[in-house]
């Protein structure tokens, strides 16, 4: 096999198996670039030493705006998680949670597992409540957000995403499998920690720490030299042709 021909074919083997995961990255990438540069997010809870954090009180006034949350008991208690059997704490409560927006409910109810950990918020990982300020728009909402899937696979987990705009309060859920169809919803979920792990838009690749083979040596470093090998058998094969023809 010439030289050119060689190279030619290593670097169209590169680059096809580089493609796929060098696509997703940079899609989600540039989703992720696009949600950030439109949209604040805020923490609309503050704790006592003046930080934003998760919800911990069963009531928020937001500009104007009262919010109010209702825990109703089932009864049942939540399976022990690892990190009540780490701290030695009982098992929480299972509560149907009511919201009220101005002494109004706004949603049907849905129940969480209610923390007793000493550290966090008693409703880490299920609910949060998050000021979003559109920066294209100019428009300033508050979103309550809300896991209604106990701890199962991720891909069967959705959640329901309360909007509330002056007067007006609007829901919709969103779900794992299709979460591309609102960009804003899952970095809402990411946020407010409500997923129990990060999830992407389209995809998870980006969610996994890094290491020196992924992404740094597949698939950027194999694209590269992909690039590279196509330059070089290019140029050879034109210096090639330019020699027969003198």
């Amino acid at each position: 096999m010439k030289r050119p021909t060689f190279l030619l074919a290593a670097a169209v083997l590169l680059l096809a198996v580089s493609f796929g995961p060098l696509f997703v990255i940079l899609r989600e990438g540039w989703i992720d670039w696009i949600v950030k540069m439109r949209y604040s997010l805020h923490h609309a809870y503050i704790d006592e030493f003046g930080f934003e954090d998760i919800i911990d009180t069963q009531q928020l006034d937001i500009d104007g705006q009262t919010i109010r949350i209702e825990e109703e008991e089932t009864g049942n208690q939540a399976p022990l998680t690892p990190w009540d059997r780490e701290e030695k704490v009982p098992p929480g409560d299972i509560v149907n949670i009511h919201w009220f927006i101005n002494n109004k409910e706004a949603s049907t109810a849905d129940p969480i597992w209610l923390s007793n950990r000493q550290r966090g918020s008693r409703y880490f990982s299920w609910l949060d409540v998050v000021k979003v300020h559109d920066r294209l728009t100019g428009v300033d909402q508050v979103k309550i957000i809300q896991r209604l899937t106990d701890d199962n696979e991720m891909e069967q987990r959705k959640w329901k995403i309360l909007t509330i705009q002056e007067d007006k309060t609007t829901e919709e859920t969103l779900t794992y499998e299709e979460r591309h169809r609102n960009p804003l919803g899952v970095k809402l979920v990411n946020f407010s920690n409500t997923g129990l792990m990060a999830m992407g838009f389209h995809s998870d690749i980006l969610q996994g720490f890094p290491s020196l083979f992924f992404p740094f040596l597949y698939p950027f470093f194999t694209a590269l030299l992909g690039v590279i090998l196509l330059i070089l058998a290019l140029r050879l094969n034109k210096k090639t042709r330019k020699g027969r023809n003198i």
